[in-house]
């Protein structure tokens, strides 16, 4: 449920928000993004996006009872203001004030919701954080209004994919911690580049209270990703004053971000939720070549020469057996002069008798793509065989 954690009257919010109440006044218990859920004690809040403007369905909301936020000028229980997202933010900054949580944003290129998973094992029942892919403009928000009342830390991941997403973000909202975990180039298609990418991220970093809390992970040199994130906990762990023995922690990943699989007396090394050449080579090259097969997805958001960094990256592997597959990566082979590298175009011609006889042999499997490659549904296909 999104809420303010109180109730609160329309009259109340509208000078919280410095905007105009119009005729009605109202009770808000919560507060909602849905038009068909929308009742008597809810504040619907309209959402615009590329493709659609939720202002569209005030008139029905007013009509089911609920208040509203807009920017029309219309008759009952409604606040109109100028910017709806920009109020959003507004009421999202007043929760975080009453509620005296201690916030952490998180940003990168990524490693994002590995960390924000870590501490919130860390943190324990008393944390709050982001969803699964909840971590966009809208994200954002959503997190901080779905924070229940007794909250002592809310761990927000905070993803952007074009310039200046965060602009309006780094101006209305504020945090006692900023955790950039690495710049690399993805989502180039439209950031266009290295600096505007870094120029987005570090955006957050007026967010502090303090600038001196700042976690930056570029500076943290390890090629151990793991010993690495477990570096960026400590610091985070200690701005925070809270106590823990990092040399005890034992973190799960979540499915698809380097979870286990045990099958066939080995394993299967789940990475298939999304990837960054940075990150294949962090996370393969902890492996050992002699005993791990690789089995990659294009990655896409490169930019122009997305080509060029896939055979880079095959280069950079070229002692492990690589099974690869998709539109870059059959360019690719084409010119890597190495017979550990094969190509399969879809499911008919995935080595999976092979791979299961490898993984009874005693050998891994590494599975990583971005998530336009879907490489789950081939790990299925061992899994599930």
């Amino acid at each position: 449920m999104y809420s303010l954690n109180e109730k609160i009257s329309l009259k109340e919010l509208s000078q919280i928000l410095g905007s105009e109440n119009t005729e009605t006044d109202a009770i808000i218990e919560r507060i909602v993004f849905d038009s068909k859920i929308a009742t008597k004690g809810d504040l619907f809040v309209p959402l615009k996006g590329k493709n659609y403007d939720a202002e569209i369905f005030i008139e029905e909301v007013l009509q089911k009872g609920a208040s509203v936020i807009t920017k029309q000028k219309i008759s009952g229980a409604s606040i109109v203001v100028d910017d709806v997202y920009a109020s959003l933010l507004d009421i999202c900054a007043n929760k975080l004030n009453k509620n005296k949580v201690k916030v952490i944003f998180i940003t990168g290129s990524y490693g994002k919701t590995t960390i924000k998973d870590m501490l919130k094992s860390l943190l324990g029942d008393k944390c709050h954080a982001s969803k699964d892919n909840e971590n966009n403009e809208f994200g954002i928000p959503f997190t901080i209004l779905s924070m229940p009342k007794n909250t002592d830390y809310l761990v927000v991941e905070c993803g952007a994919r074009n310039v200046g997403d965060f602009d309006l973000i780094s101006e209305k909202l504020f945090c006692d911690v900023f955790i950039l975990t690495a710049i690399a180039s993805n989502h180039l298609s439209t950031f266009e580049n290295l600096e505007n990418i870094s120029k987005t991220k570090l955006k957050l970093k007026e967010c502090l209270k303090n600038e001196d809390n700042f976690v930056d992970g570029r500076k943290i040199e390890n090629n151990n990703i793991f010993e690495k994130n477990k570096e960026i906990l400590k610091r985070t762990l200690a701005l925070l004053s809270f106590d823990v023995d990092l040399d005890e922690f034992i973190f799960k990943p979540s499915a698809g971000r380097g979870n286990i699989i045990k099958l066939h007396g080995s394993e299967i090394i789940n990475q298939t939720y999304n990837a960054h050449p940075d990150t294949v080579i962090a996370t393969a090259t902890e492996e050992d070549s002699n005993n791990t097969i690789l089995v990659l997805g294009d990655m896409a958001e490169l930019g122009v020469d997305e080509n060029k960094k896939h055979e880079d990256l095959l280069n950079h592997l070229a002692d492990f057996q690589i099974f690869l597959t998709g539109k870059i990566f059959k360019e690719v082979s084409k010119k890597i002069d190495n017979q550990n590298v094969n190509f399969f175009e879809n499911k008919q011609d995935f080595p999976k008798d092979y791979l299961i006889k490898q993984l009874k042999a005693g050998k891994k499997v590494y599975f990583k793509g971005s998530r336009s490659s879907k490489m789950e549904k081939y790990l299925e296909l061992l899994v599930n065989d």
